[in-house]
C-alpha cells in the first residue's frame, strides 16, 4: 500500500469502527451524553470551530468509590482509535494487571480532519506535487490553532465540569494526529502533562514542524513533560520515502538538545505499517508514561505499608497531584497475605492501612474485620465490622458476619 492514504484520505480500521449513529446539538454547558456499550456519545456545538462536535467518552466505574477521580487521555481520529484506548486503559488498569491508573478516554472524532491535524496550510501532497484545484483536499489545512482553542477553552472545561477528573492529562494521535500531539508539545506544552505520537508526518508543508521544533526547543531549555513517539515501516510502501529519516531527525533533535525535564522515548516497529502501528504504539505509550507506577517488587514477608506509601509518595510527586494506593488493589494484595500464617500479620496492616485511606470505605472495614477473625482478634474483628455495618447497613453480609462474632 503507497502513502497515498495520507494524501487523499484518512482510511478507517474496520476492527476498530463504532456504531455511532447519534447526532443532536447542543451548548458546550448543556450537552447531554447519550449512553451506549463503551461510554457516552456527546455532542457539543463549538462555537470557536463553528460547528458541532461529537465526542466518545469513557470513565472507569468503582461502585465502592464513587467519587475517585481519574486521569484523562484525550484522543484524536477517534472513529479508529477511541475503543483501543478503551481496552488498553480497561485491561492495564485492571487489579490483576495494574500497571496503569485507570484513565478517562476522551476521543474527539473528525469533521474535516486535513483542517484540523495540519500545523499550516499547504497545498502540497506527499510526494511533492500541489494541488491547487477547487476540491484539492488540503485547501483548508493549517487549523490547529483553532483546534487547539477548542480544545482548550471548550472541550476540556466541559470534561473537567460533568466527570471526576484529576489534573493530569495525555493528548494522543497518530499519523496527522501525531502531527497535532507533537505541535501542541512545542507551540502549547502546558496543555497536557504527556504526549503519545504515532508516526508523526512530519513531511507536511516541507517539514514544517520539524523545523518549528529546531526553532523552539532551545538547548538546555527545560520542558518538563513526558513524550513517546513512534514509527512503523511506512518507507516500505513507498521507495525513497523520508517518511523513518524525518522520526529519526526528530529523535536527534530532541537527544541533541538535552532538554531539561522532558522524558521521552522513540521507538521504531519496521515490522508494521502505518495503518497497523497504533496497536503496538498505543500500548508501549501508556506503558512509557506509566512506567513507575506498579509496585516494585518485595517478597510478601518484607512487604509493608512504609514502603507502599514510599512508592505512592513517588508518583504524586511525578505526575503532580496526590496519589493513594487503589483501595481495590490493596486489599486483593492483602487478601493474598491474609491466607498465609507467616505472611497474615503483613496482610493486616495493608488492610489497616486502606481503613485509613478509605475511611468511608464498608469493604475496606469489612475486609479487615474478617482479617482480624482470622487472626483470632474477635474484638477488632467486631469493631471493624460495627463500622463497615456504619457504613453499609444494608449489607446483610457484614450484619450476618457480626451477628455471628457477637454470639
Amino acid at each position: 500500500m503507497k502513502l497515498g492514504f495520507l494524501k487523499k484520505k484518512h482510511f478507517t480500521l474496520v476492527f476498530f469502527i463504532i456504531p455511532l449513529l447519534f447526532s443532536f446539538k447542543a451548548n458546550a454547558q448543556k450537552a447531554e451524553p447519550i449512553k451506549y456499550d463503551q461510554g457516552e456519545v456527546v455532542t457539543m456545538h463549538s462555537n470557536i470551530l463553528k460547528e458541532d462536535r461529537r465526542i466518545l467518552i469513557y470513565t472507569p466505574k468503582d461502585s465502592a468509590n464513587p467519587e475517585k477521580k481519574y486521569p484523562v487521555i484525550y484522543v484524536l481520529d477517534a472513529d479508529n482509535h477511541f475503543a483501543q484506548m478503551v481496552e488498553y486503559s480497561k485491561y492495564l488498569s485492571r487489579q490483576d494487571v495494574y500497571v496503569i491508573p485507570p484513565l478517562i478516554v476522551v476521543g474527539i472524532t473528525n469533521t474535516d480532519r486535513n483542517r484540523d491535524l495540519t500545523p499550516s496550510h499547504s497545498s502540497v501532497y506527499y510526494d511533492g506535487k500541489p494541488d491547487t484545484t477547487a476540491h484539492a483536499p488540503y485547501k483548508n489545512s493549517g487549523g490547529n490553532e483553532h483546534f487547539f482553542q477548542f480544545i482548550q477553552k471548550e472541550l476540556m472545561p466541559y470534561v473537567n465540569s460533568n466527570y471526576k477528573t484529576q489534573p493530569y492529562r495525555i493528548f494522543a494521535g497518530h499519523s496527522f494526529g501525531a502531527l497535532t500531539t507533537i505541535n501542541c508539545l512545542i507551540s502549547y506544552p502546558d496543555m497536557f502533562d504527556a504526549y503519545i505520537a504515532v508516526s508523526p508526518s512530519f513531511w507536511w508543508d516541507q517539514k514544517f514542524l520539524l523545523k518549528l521544533a529546531d526553532k523552539k526547543l532551545k538547548a538546555g531549555s527545560t520542558l518538563s513533560k513526558t513524550l513517546f513517539f513512534s514509527d512503523g515501516n511506512e518507507d516500505a510502501s513507498s521507495p525513497g520515502s523520508p517518511f523513518h529519516t524525518n522520526v529519526l531527525k526528530f529523535d536527534s533533535l530532541l537527544k541533541k538538545r538535552n532538554i531539561k525535564g522532558l522524558d521521552f522515548e522513540y521507538l521504531s516497529y519496521p515490522t508494521e505499517s502505518h495503518m497497523t502501528v497504533p496497536l503496538k504504539s498505543y500500548y508501549d505509550g501508556l506503558r512509557f508514561i506509566y512506567y513507575q507506577w506498579q509496585l516494585p517488587p518485595v517478597s510478601d514477608e518484607k512487604i509493608n505499608p512504609e514502603i507502599i506509601m514510599r512508592h505512592y509518595k513517588g508518583l504524586s510527586q511525578r505526575f503532580g497531584y496526590p496519589i493513594l494506593p487503589d483501595e481495590a488493589y490493596l486489599n486483593d494484595l492483602a487478601q493474598w497475605l491474609v491466607k498465609n500464617q507467616a505472611t497474615l500479620n503483613n496482610g493486616i496492616k495493608l488492610l489497616e492501612m486502606n481503613t485509613i485511606n478509605y475511611p468511608s470505605s464498608s469493604r475496606a472495614f469489612a475486609a479487615l474485620g474478617a482479617a482480624y477473625t482470622t487472626n483470632g482478634e474477635k474484638q477488632k474483628a467486631i469493631a471493624s465490622y460495627k463500622k463497615a455495618s456504619e457504613l453499609n447497613p444494608k449489607s446483610n453480609e457484614i450484619k450476618s458476619r457480626l451477628l455471628e462474632l457477637q454470639k
